[in-house]
């Protein structure tokens, strides 16, 4: 019935805890497939170590491959799974077997879905806080109309939209083809031709609010934490697959707000890294089509 795809890449302090969680999962038959990209760590160690002890050592493969990257080991669980869901969670993250029992349980009820989100909460390992990672824009964002959501994905996108907090039917994931190979963002692109293919809120696909589905870690090696890295994912992503009629607004957009980030945390490099990489044309460009108020209020909902 579902199979939970752990792409794993050094994270051998948590790879055990991710595995824990997962094999809590209802129901029992429930398989777990590890894709381990060549994580130069001792993670494979750790994970055959934790299957030599495990009375649940059956349920869970293991694939050790060459380094090729996040999207390469989310394709090549794609081309594996067998059954008909699939969950996909980072093993530094902790999936929430009561909210996933719920997720498999709305599935169930509304057999036409294609995914389902679920919340999701942000934890520090070593500290006590945390939070919720969808707020209202979320839930608004998932609630437009299939028009209004084709123009948000591009100008108005509330990120992140977890991959781990989605509970995906494996026939709507290979229909869209997967993950694109050429591109190395593994969330935004599939969320985009997810949501333009399955555009009908709570008939395509629907959100959960308040089920929490998943522990999200923050630490230090998040990937997220990269401004310039992130930023020219994003530059990348929008040559790619943004309308041509969007594309200088979202560019400018994306600009203005890594540059903001990059400032609010006083890496003053980076911004100037940004602004070089982005160039003058597509700075300005964007820019002068958007109107200063709107921009003002997009940049500080989005900080």
């Amino acid at each position: 019935m579902l199979t939970i795809v752990i792409p794993s890449y050094n994270h051998a302090d948590f790879i055990v805890s991710c595995l824990d969680a997962a094999l809590a999962v209802e129901p029992a038959a429930t398989r777990v497939l590890v894709i381990d990209d060549g994580s130069p760590d001792n993670t494979i160690d750790v994970i055959q170590d934790y299957l030599k002890t495990s009375t649940e050592a059956t349920r869970v493969s293991v694939v050790s491959k060459k380094n090729s990257g996040l999207v390469n080991s989310l394709n090549l669980a794609l081309s594996m799974i067998e059954t008909e869901l699939v969950y996909f969670i980072a093993s530094d993250d902790v999936v929430i077997p009561e909210g996933m029992d719920k997720m498999l349980k709305e599935m169930q009820r509304s057999p036409d879905l294609k995914f389902v989100i679920g919340d999701a909460i942000y934890f520090y390992g070593d500290r006590e806080d945390e939070g919720p990672v969808y707020k209202k824009k979320h839930k608004s964002f998932f609630e437009l109309s299939p028009i209004q959501r084709r123009n948000a994905l591009y100008l108005d996108y509330p990120a992140p939209i977890l991959l781990q907090s989605t509970l995906f039917k494996t026939s709507s994931l290979r229909y869209i083809g997967g993950w694109d190979v050429n591109l190395k963002w593994d969330d935004y692109p599939v969320f985009v031709k997810l949501f333009t293919q399955y555009d009908k809120y709570d008939k395509d696909f629907t959100f959960l609010s308040g089920v929490n589905v998943v522990r999200y870690r923050q630490h230090d090696v998040n990937s997220y934490k990269d401004t310039f890295k992130q930023y020219s994912m994003v530059v990348q992503t929008l040559d790619t697959i943004a309308p041509e009629e969007l594309r200088a607004k979202a560019h400018a957009q994306a600009l203005a707000f890594y540059i903001l980030v990059a400032l609010k945390n006083s890496d003053f490099g980076v911004a100037v890294k940004i602004f070089r990489y982005a160039g003058l044309k597509r700075f300005f460009g964007g820019i002068s089509s958007i109107p200063y108020v709107a921009y003002v209020h997009m940049l500080r909902d989005k900080l």
